[in-house]
């Protein structure tokens, strides 16, 4: 059965960021997907910090809901084809997430790195480009911070949670 949220997360390279990305999927029921250089969810930091944090991860590894696919471009097209909708994240353009409607569809959220975002390219990629609205001269959130804000508003708004 195809999940009513993804969240994809292009070059995802540092493993509490990652641990912290599958045991989000783990708690909220949805998928992860990583593209591009992205570390693998069996990296032994990442399973030792998730077993911090579920228990029994180690014997047990809960990693169905993670996917790897190395071209972001290829994973996004087939994704459109499946009748996803692609929402790409930045701090710097878009609409205000939460002025957004996501109750109907099939939606898949995209994380670029957190230093450099999603390129310019990869933009033109997305059907829509949404931003979390920051004052106080914020440039952006981490990813840690800010994906599980995205998937839980997305969930309620879809009647998930």
């Amino acid at each position: 059965m195809q999940k009513k949220l993804i969240l994809l997360f292009d070059s995802l390279r540092d493993p509490r960021d990652l641990a912290q990305m599958i045991h989000l999927g783990l708690a909220a029921d949805i998928e992860v997907e990583l593209t591009g250089s992205s570390i693998p969810p069996t990296h032994q930091k990442v399973i030792n910090i998730i077993d911090s944090w579920v228990l029994n991860f180690r014997d047990n590894q809960q990693l169905e809901h993670v996917s790897i696919h190395s071209d972001f471009e290829k994973r996004v097209k087939a994704l459109k084809k499946q009748g996803y909708e692609i929402i790409g994240t930045s701090p710097e353009v878009g609409k205000n997430f939460f002025d957004c409607d996501f109750a109907k569809g099939k939606h898949v959220i995209v994380f670029g790195t957190e230093t450099s975002g999603l390129s310019k390219e990869k933009m033109a990629l997305m059907d829509k480009m949404v931003k979390i609205p920051m004052k106080n001269k914020t440039k952006f959130f981490t990813i840690s911070t800010i994906a599980p804000v995205f998937a839980y508003s997305t969930l309620k708004q879809k009647g998930l949670i």
